[in-house]
């Protein structure tokens, strides 16, 4: 078995990271996004920074809350994920105002105090050293700039999950929850990340001096309940499905790369195969029971809206 993550694959980490669809339209109801630019005064934004930008999901996103003057660039350390970024940008009329550049966030390849804005989503749950990369992404925001960050609490988004219909037993939430913790363990021991930073990320950005420090958490939920034919639904079923006829786990994944962090993590391959089951007993029921018509549940996950202002 190779130690190499499967996310190490471009085309791999697309598909497991959901970049093709709608589904991470899911994350956010377009007029609570509208609230926060407004809170955020994002009219005062010129050019601005999506910082491991993926297939630029989210950079088109928060693209479309500035003033329609505004620019964005996208970093990203796998340049092959630009060009489904740049037909996302040509599907959504913006590819005259967005533009992509290779490099990491470790060492952002810009000069000091350049944008007015600096975002990220679901980039920091993979990064080793969070205060480093912040510092980067803090360093290259002009004075009186924004700093934005989408982060998730996975711990807490996967509980939500477990606690809809059908359900495990206690005793095998808690096998779950024991496996998840491990895995995240192992995870923070290889220097790949924390899966729960979200809730780190406030008093990081205060730490490291920035000013009007706030926090949301996102506005919605990925509810399922039959006949599942409201247009959100479709769009969760189709990619979790796709996912469950991998053998991936809604939850966490693939099973390769969670045995590898879970002995990193100091975990035993019986643990593991034990929890693992649990796991993949769970998503059965989700399967069936949606065949079926008979599972419901309003799945709330908790993904962290965190800002914070760069001193001017």
């Amino acid at each position: 078995m190779s130690d190499e993550p499967e996310y190490a694959d471009p085309e791999r980490y697309a598909e497991l990271a959901g970049f093709h669809g709608e589904w991470r339209d899911l994350f956010w109801n377009p007029d609570f996004l509208a609230l926060m630019a407004r809170r955020w005064d994002l009219r005062r934004v010129s050019e601005a920074l999506d910082v491991g930008c993926g297939a630029g999901h989210w950079g088109r996103t928060v693209l479309g809350l500035l003033p329609p003057e505004a620019t964005m660039v996208g970093v990203d350390r796998e340049a092959a994920f630009f060009a489904m970024a740049e037909q996302g940008a040509e599907r959504r009329g913006l590819a005259e105002r967005l533009s992509f550049v290779e490099g990491t966030v470790e060492v952002l390849p810009f000069a000091d105090d350049r944008f007015d804005l600096v975002t990220g989503q679901l980039v920091l749950i993979h990064v080793g050293q969070v205060e480093a990369a912040l510092r980067e992404m803090i360093r290259v925001t002009r004075p009186g700039g924004l700093v934005v960050l989408a982060e998730p609490d996975n711990r807490a988004g996967n509980l939500a999950l477990l606690g809809g219909s059908p359900l495990l037993e206690p005793e095998e939430i808690a096998e779950v929850v024991r496996l998840q913790l491990e895995i995240e363990r192992g995870k923070q021991a290889l220097g790949e990340g924390d899966s729960s930073v979200g809730g780190r990320l406030p008093g990081i950005l205060r730490a490291l001096g920035l000013h009007e420090v706030r926090a949301h958490t996102n506005d919605r939920c990925i509810e399922l309940a039959p006949p599942y034919q409201e247009p959100a639904m479709r769009i969760a079923l189709e990619q979790e499905l796709a996912w469950a006829g991998q053998g991936v786990s809604i939850l966490l994944g693939t099973r390769s790369d969670n045995r590898r962090l879970h002995l990193a993590g100091g975990g035993d391959a019986a643990g593991f195969d034990r929890g693992w089951a649990l796991i993949e007993k769970w998503q059965r029921g989700v399967v069936e029971g949606v065949r079926e018509g008979s599972y419901t549940a309003a799945r709330g996950f908790v993904m962290y809206l965190v800002s914070g202002r760069k001193p001017g």
